[in-house]
């Protein structure tokens, strides 16, 4: 009768052998190790996956690490005790955007929403014990996308370009805490333009090391007024921008004066533009900016002529929809001339609607003469001739207030 008993039940009849004396001589009291159970057999009926015993799975999730909006999230929860063969991980209340792999564990994705996540649940199933742990993990924080908008509230808008690294990453909002690098800074060919749309220039002599995220050099030219340019630094994944800028305090020939809102303004002070990601663009206008240049030799025959370019470079939506720049109204006065300036732009792109910053450069050149020649603009030699040159940027900050 024995012998048609299968293996199971022949593995248990004998454990009910082992005698007491056995067991105090073996100093073992554990029912799994004395009688495992079996949850899978193969064709031959021998147990291929044993209860090794010991002590049940747990699911080690008590502290997330950081996520941000935006940066690529990776966290796998350790196990401990259990049998090893953990299967069908499920999670519960987990961030937008974050998923669990039902084979390893592991949560991923790109957090969408910043808050405290609580209330996450993990389970997974112990497939050498035939059963499946459950535990309430977290809290996990997600923070607001890496920001440079504190930059705004910086004396011009931006970074001094000789600040030392570790003070303007502290300076940095959001992110998940990670490692920041700084991304080269790519020629783009263009000589107005080197750094592409919406990214500003360095003024001549001054150079960027993507490895220590630094910059050196002197400013050099004859070009007067604050350059502002973006720095792309990235943090798992997640790329945004940080302005910095040095300022050419170059000594002009003209008396250049400027009224902001209807106060007296530094000449080298970058203009600010804060604005919502889905309104199009407006800067000056209305008599908002207001630049009078003046002749040291006027009044007199020099101020019979006048003269005056200027150009807009590095506009984040140049390649799609140009700003629209008037520096109308202007006219010549008894000392030199005056001009206003109004430029308007389209909605920013995908580009900037995590926040990043951009710029707008625009540049002037002046010309006063008693030859009407000297400082006709269409002329051959106007750039010879005009006396002042001179840079005014504009930094863009999208809020990203809800």
């Amino acid at each position: 009768m024995h012998a048609l008993n299968s293996p199971r039940s022949v593995a248990r009849s004998a454990a009910l052998l082992v005698s007491a004396a056995a067991l105090l001589a073996t100093g073992c009291n554990n029912r799994d190790e004395l009688a495992p159970d079996c949850f899978a057999f193969d064709a031959n009926g021998n147990c291929i996956v044993p209860d090794p015993g010991g002590v049940d799975a747990g699911i080690n999730c008590a502290e997330f690490p950081v996520g941000a909006v935006g940066a690529d999230y990776s966290f796998t929860p350790e196990v401990g005790g259990g049998s090893g063969n953990f299967n069908n991980w499920m999670a519960t209340n987990l961030p937008p955007g974050l998923s669990i792999d039902p084979d390893t564990g592991e949560i991923s994705g790109v957090p969408e929403e910043p808050m405290e996540y609580s209330g996450i649940v993990l389970s997974v199933f112990d497939a050498g014990k035939g059963s499946t742990e459950m535990n309430e993990c977290g809290p996990l924080l997600i923070n607001p996308a890496l920001s440079s908008t504190p930059a705004s509230t910086l004396e011009r808008h931006c970074v001094p370009f000789d600040t030392p690294v570790d003070e303007w990453v502290g300076l940095l909002t959001g992110g998940d805490t990670t490692d920041i690098r700084c991304n080269p800074i790519v020629d783009s060919g263009s000589d107005t333009c080197p750094l592409g749309d919406g990214n500003g220039r360095p003024p001549p002599g001054i150079t960027f090391d993507a490895d220590t995220c630094t910059h050196s050099g002197n400013i050099a030219g004859e070009r007067a007024g604050t350059y502002v340019w973006i720095v792309e630094i990235e943090q798992s994944g997640f790329v945004t921008g940080v302005p910095f800028c040095a300022t050419n305090d170059f000594e002009l020939y003209h008396d250049v004066n400027l009224t902001a809102e209807g106060v007296p303004e530094d000449i080298l002070q970058p203009g600010l533009l804060e604005h919502t990601l889905d309104e199009t663009l407006s800067f000056g206008g209305s008599g908002t900016y207001v630049w009078t240049i003046d002749d040291p030799a006027c009044p007199g025959p020099d101020c019979n002529n006048f003269g005056f370019r200027f150009d807009v470079t590095c506009s984040p939506f140049d390649a799609v929809d140009p700003w629209q720049i008037t520096l109308s109204p202007s006219m010549g006065t008894e000392t030199g001339m005056m001009h206003e300036l109004f430029a308007t732009g389209p909605q920013v792109g995908s580009k900037f609607q995590q926040g990043r910053p951009w710029v707008a450069s625009f540049e002037m050149s002046y010309c006063t003469s008693s030859d009407s020649a000297s400082c006709d603009v269409n002329g051959g030699n106007f750039d010879n001739n005009a006396q002042t040159q001179y840079h005014f940027d504009v930094v863009g900050y999208p809020d990203l207030t809800p």
